[in-house]
Order: C-alpha cells, then sequence, then structure tokens
C-alpha cells in the first residue's frame, strides 16, 4: 500500500508538457491560498525582472466594462493567484487552504498546469487529561489544469495529495498518519463583466488505508459563488459551500474585498480573512507581508490501535497567521507562522472526543 502511495505522489509531481499560455482571459483570483498578493491584479505579460524598483505601469482598464475609470496602478501580478481557482478543500491547510473562490478581482489568466506544495507543522500541546499531547504535520501537492470550454467557461480539474502525522494524543490510539486523495473540479465564468459565478465539486478519499474503505472516508464537498464587482476597488461575494464532515456542514462565503490603491488589500471574507501590503522588491523579486485568519476542518477514517476498532475522526481549529511572500520568474515562495485555538477532535462514534491547547503553526511552500 505504501509503495502505491509513493507512485501517486511522484506522479503529482511530474511537470506536464505546458499548454498553450498565449492566450489570456480575465478571471476572478481564487480566494483562499496560502499566500496572497498585496495589490491590485497586474499585467500577466510582465515579468518581474521587468519592472524597476519603484516603477509603476500604466492604469489598467478592465475589458467588457464601463466603469468610466481606470484601476489604480499596479505592480505585478501574482501566480499564488493565478487561474480560476484552486482547489485543496477547506481546511485541509493545503496549498490552497481553502476550497475555490474568487474574490480579488479580474486577473490576467493563461491556461494550462499550476503545481503547488507547502508543507506545515503544529505543535504538540497537551489534549484534555489524562489523553497526553497532541502534535501535527502536514504536507499537501496538487497539479491544477485549466482550458476553456467551447461555450465560454473556464474548467480546471485538479488532482490532490495530502498527507497528516500525528504525535499521540497516548490515550486514544490514534494511528500515525492520515492519507487524502482528492480529485477538484471547477467551472467559472470569466470576469469581464460586472456579475460572475463558480461552481465547483471536490470527491476525496480520506484513511490510514489500515482496513477495508467504508462510506466514512469519502468525503463530497461542492460549494457555489457569485460576485459583484461594483468598480475596480470593491468587489462583494454571495456563496456557500458544503462540507462532507462527521459534523456536515453548510458556511457561508460571503464578504468584500477592497484594494483602495496598488500597495493596499483588505479582505473581509468568510471564512478567511485577509489583509495584505506591498513592500517592495526584496531579494530580487517583488515581496508582500500579510496577516490572515483561517477557518479548518478535515476528516478521516481511521482504525484505532487500541482494539483495532474502525472510527472516523473531524479535526476542526481556527487559525491566525502572518507572513511574507516573495515572487521570482519562475518560481513564488511563501513562509508564514501564526497561532492555532479552538482545536477540537471529534469521533463519529464510541471515541470519547477531546480538545486540544491552542498552540504554535508554521507554515511554508511553493507556486510554479
Amino acid at each position: 500500500m505504501h509503495a502505491s502511495l509513493l507512485i501517486l505522489v511522484s506522479a503529482f509531481t511530474v511537470t506536464p508538457t505546458p499548454a498553450d499560455t498565449t492566450a489570456t482571459v480575465y478571471n476572478f483570483a481564487p480566494e483562499f491560498q496560502a499566500a496572497i498578493r498585496g495589490q491590485n491584479p497586474g499585467y500577466d505579460e510582465v515579468p518581474p525582472s521587468a519592472i524597476p524598483n519603484g516603477a509603476q505601469p500604466a492604469p489598467y482598464v478592465q475589458p467588457g466594462v464601463n466603469y468610466g475609470e481606470t484601476y489604480p496602478p499596479m505592480v505585478n501580478y501574482d501566480p499564488f493567484l493565478n487561474g480560476p481557482g484552486m482547489s485543496a478543500p477547506l481546511g485541509m491547510g493545503g496549498p490552497a487552504g481553502g476550497y475555490h473562490f474568487g474574490a480579488t478581482g479580474v486577473q490576467p489568466f493563461r491556461f494550462g498546469w499550476t503545481t503547488r506544495t507547502d508543507m506545515a507543522t503544529l505543535s504538540k500541546e497537551s489534549a484534555d487529561s489524562p489523553l497526553g499531547s497532541f502534535g501535527v504535520f502536514e504536507f499537501n501537492l496538487e497539479s491544477e489544469y485549466s482550458s476553456p470550454t467551447p461555450d465560454g467557461w473556464i474548467f480546471s480539474t485538479t488532482p490532490q495529495f495530502n498527507l497528516r502525522t500525528w504525535d499521540g494524543p497516548s490515550g486514544v490510539g490514534l494511528p500515525g498518519s492520515g492519507y487524502r486523495f482528492g480529485w477538484d473540479f471547477e467551472l467559472a465564468t470569466p470576469a469581464n463583466n460586472a456579475w460572475s459565478v463558480q461552481l465547483g465539486i471536490n470527491p476525496s478519499v480520506n484513511s490510514d488505508f489500515h482496513k477495508q474503505l467504508s462510506s466514512d472516508a469519502w468525503n463530497f464537498d461542492a460549494r457555489m459563488a457569485l460576485f459583484y464587482r461594483q468598480n475596480p476597488q470593491l468587489m462583494y461575494a454571495f456563496g456557500i459551500a458544503y462540507l462532507d464532515r462527521v459534523d456536515d456542514k453548510i458556511i457561508p462565503l460571503a464578504g468584500l474585498v477592497w484594494t483602495p490603491d496598488g500597495i493596499w488589500e483588505v479582505r473581509l471574507m468568510f471564512p478567511k480573512p485577509r489583509i495584505s501590503v506591498f513592500v517592495g522588491n526584496w531579494w530580487g523579486g517583488p515581496t508582500w507581508l500579510y496577516a490572515s485568519g483561517e477557518y479548518h476542518i478535515e476528516a478521516y477514517e481511521i482504525k484505532l490501535r487500541d482494539g483495532g476498532m474502525r472510527e472516523q475522526i473531524q479535526l476542526e481549529d481556527w487559525r491566525i497567521m502572518m507572513g511574507v511572500r516573495s515572487q521570482g520568474q519562475m518560481v513564488t515562495s511563501f513562509l508564514e507562522a501564526g497561532w492555532v485555538f479552538n482545536r477540537e477532535a471529534e469521533f463519529r462514534r464510541a471515541t470519547p472526543d477531546f480538545d486540544i491547547n491552542s498552540g504554535f503553526i508554521a507554515r511554508m511552500g511553493i507556486r510554479y
């Protein structure tokens, strides 16, 4: 079984032959990336090295929408947000840090492949007495392919792999690791008008693979969102997501995004608000600082070590993060750290639920 997992993970890391990248449409940038840009949408055709320090390209006018004004000056585009959506499920803590959801205005978008990978560690903290302590390591990988449809929509398909290793708690008998294999599908309309929409489904298998799979190993998530851009600086989002977990949840995807200038971006969005600022060219490339919040929830079918009973565990928490993102010619990287709190572990059957104390979280990753 572990050999099969290794083969599947290796297949995700193979770089496919690039698709035609000459066609560009204007589409919503995805909302729930692990790191985000700190300025308005920029030029996909302008590489970072072509923009001197302090220089600003000419203002950009959104095609197909007559607002009677132009976009504020822009520094560069963010490949973290390139594409019609990202594909990690909500709360997986993956490259997307959540599900597809565009809410940052039009973004020059190139069809083809985008690969995202990151890893995170949650400090080992005390669980309910006398269970001991509990710590988590996360690894996430996905490769998204997007292309236009004959009727003018944008279709994205994304294979995904997520790994969790669990350290403790000693009084529960959790397995050492859990795996997730998912495949996300999304349809989105180009953001060439004031109103746009995104629809997505994300089936996945979530298990430690120690016993034959049952229905508890399958998660079927879905989402839909409607966006209204009032003007180039202000966008509203209205939507919902269904999350298939131990406790099935329907949560809102709602809020607004305000980009007052080419430096600041304020996202008052549930379930992942963010404030970011462009701080200039550091280490040879454009750099952003940001602060964000995040709601996180995931579930796995597992076999408990004590007695071998089959269970389904749900891990839920809230996170506050601060980070830095640096954009290079081919690769964009980020590093962030913060606090994880309201940590809860819930089981579907007879295993007692437990809480985990608040603690430290650190995460890093790349996009290419």
